[in-house]
């Protein structure tokens, strides 16, 4: 039966209709495939673009330990947190993964003040001259006078300086493991040891010498002081003829004592002023002697009190739980 001319119509408008309508659905669903796979495409991009860096969580000061060793020989960064950034975001110099282990020892040190979220990179680090040797020893000080404020972490030169004005560094650039009113703990070598010692019995000796630590302002960018004070020659022999003692250490002691300034200072100045104070140089050096004993069994009388009073609060706490 013919169909009507109307419902012909009406009926190619419908189909038409829904030819378009599926060729927009089918442009729209091209679009959104199109759309999704770029933006996989980007993600992976990114994704594989991404770098770990290691970032700052809190504020650090020049000069100060970037790692710690643990027992097990591992390197602990307490002030580090790892995250993902872009390629982009990240400095050309960070410290990634990758590199961390070749860049960060226990000897690196903070160059320069920064603050928490700062990116870590290589020019921001810089390794420490106090390397633990195998004659590495944790010493303590109650005769050296102290500056003021000095704290934990913090570096010092320890100088002699006699009446006529001269001063001498004895020991450069150590770390301050621990202070308190009148005593210090640093690490010193063998030789250290010995030099320090020799200093130490010679402002006993010299009456009005001043033994004293001064602080270095940037301990990350400054670089350690040369040592000027030259031990008798006694002590060098002995520092010479010390197995203990490192070759290098040897060396530098005998590029000293070639050094006809520095010897000069020695002969000239520090030998006569000992000299001169005849008995009494050795008066001087028992009374010290005798004060410096009297102040490190306080000093350790004061520790230990300390560490029965944290273990008496211990104690107490365990037994309320």
């Amino acid at each position: 039966m013919a169909s009507n001319p109307m419902q012909r119509k009406a009926r190619n408008s419908f189909l038409l209709g829904v030819f378009i309508t599926m060729i927009i659905a089918a442009i729209v669903i091209a679009f959104l495939l199109y759309m999704m796979y770029k933006q996989k495409t980007e993600n992976e991009e990114i994704e594989n673009d991404k770098i770990t860096v290691y970032v700052l969580i809190k504020d650090v000061e020049s000069g100060t330990n970037v790692a710690t060793k643990t027992e097990k020989g591992g390197i602990l960064t307490k002030e580090l947190a790892t995250v993902e950034v872009t390629r982009k975001a990240a400095p050309e110099t960070a410290i990634t993964a990758s590199n961390y282990s070749n860049v960060i020892t226990e000897n690196s040190l903070f160059k320069i003040d920064l603050k928490s979220g700062t990116i870590l990179s290589t020019d921001m680090i810089v390794e420490s001259s106090d390397k633990t040797q195998d004659d590495t020893r944790e010493q303590e000080f109650n005769m050296i006078v102290l500056p003021s404020q000095l704290k934990e972490d913090d570096y010092v030169d320890i100088r002699l300086r006699l009446p006529s004005g001269q001063d001498y560094i004895v020991v450069s650039k150590k770390k301050i493991l621990k202070a308190d009113e009148i005593t210090m703990w640093i690490k010193l070598t063998e030789d250290e040891i010995l030099t320090l010692s020799n200093a130490i019995v010679e402002a006993y000796q010299i009456d009005g010498t001043l033994l004293y630590a001064t602080t270095y302002v940037e301990p990350g960018i400054q670089q350690a002081a040369s040592v000027t004070y030259i031990p008798t020659r006694e002590v060098s022999q002995l520092i010479n003829n010390n197995p203990n003692v490192v070759q290098t250490a040897k060396d530098e002691l005998a590029k000293r004592y070639n050094n006809a300034t520095l010897l000069s200072g020695r002969n000239d100045i520090i030998n006569p002023a000992v000299m001169a104070t005849g008995e009494e140089a050795q008066s001087n050096v028992a009374t010290g002697t005798a004060t410096a004993i009297e102040a490190q069994k306080q000093t350790r009388e004061d520790y230990v009190k300390e560490l029965e009073t944290k273990q008496a609060t211990t104690t107490t706490t365990t037994t309320t739980k």
